[in-house]
């Protein structure tokens, strides 16, 4: 199911047959299955109710309703603790759970727009975002490379900064205000990576105010 269309009218929208084609692989399991209607997801047993509160077994395809603003971070926590298999999200770097994935996600692929089908079988209109592939574990990671070599999408591999964030408490706090501002500013800076703002905090404080004054009060 997907909810990236029409908040408020429907969380059912099924990812078309194309990506699974393209993924080239079979789903132990889908998460977020519709209790009624079929899906092109290729998944040998579904759960359509109350998927957060049960247990989730070998190789998952998620694809979970989208409705509230915050209402993908509990599927994505589960998603990620489970560790193996794909989920589809709707591409929003501005927001913090897209972030808080893209951290935790071994390889992401960027879609185009999909046009999701409904339960009639009717093709729903071009939606306004791309969508997002994130995988967790080897056996995900390999289908995204899979699927980036058929055109479905482009990867991405987030970049490890943990290290630099401890190794410099001083660059981490300042790199923090940093991003309060972009993420205020919405736009392109919201969407700039972590690694590149950690690194033009990196070069503020290098250049800036580390370098020592020239004669006239200025940084040399």
């Amino acid at each position: 199911m997907g909810h990236w269309e029409t908040i408020g009218q429907s969380d059912e929208w099924y990812t078309p047959k194309n990506v699974f084609d393209a993924l080239g692989e079979r789903f132990d399991l889908d998460v977020s299955a519709p209790d009624h209607g079929r899906t092109f997801v290729p998944a040998s047993s579904f759960i359509t109710e109350n998927s957060l509160n049960k247990e989730w077994h070998g190789f998952i395809w998620m694809n979970p309703p989208f409705g509230t603003r915050n209402a993908l971070n509990p599927w994505l926590s589960k998603f990620f603790a489970d560790g193996n298999g794909v989920a589809l999200v709707p591409y929003r770097t501005s927001a913090d759970w897209f972030r808080q994935a893209w951290s935790r996600s071994g390889l992401a692929l960027f879609t185009p727009k999909l046009r999701f089908h409904r339960p009639d079988g009717t093709v729903g209109k071009s939606p306004s975002t791309g969508t997002t592939l994130f995988s967790a574990g080897e056996r995900a990671e390999n289908a995204l490379r899979r699927a980036a070599a058929l055109g479905l999408g482009i990867l991405g591999r987030p970049e490890p900064v943990q290290s630099v964030e401890i190794s410099d408490p001083r660059l981490f706090q300042a790199h923090g205000r940093l991003r309060k501002h972009l993420d205020k500013a919405g736009g392109r800076f919201a969407e700039m990576s972590t690694a590149d703002s950690m690194e033009i905090m990196r070069i503020i404080l290098e250049k800036y105010v580390d370098a020592p004054l020239s004669s006239d009060g200025e940084a040399a």
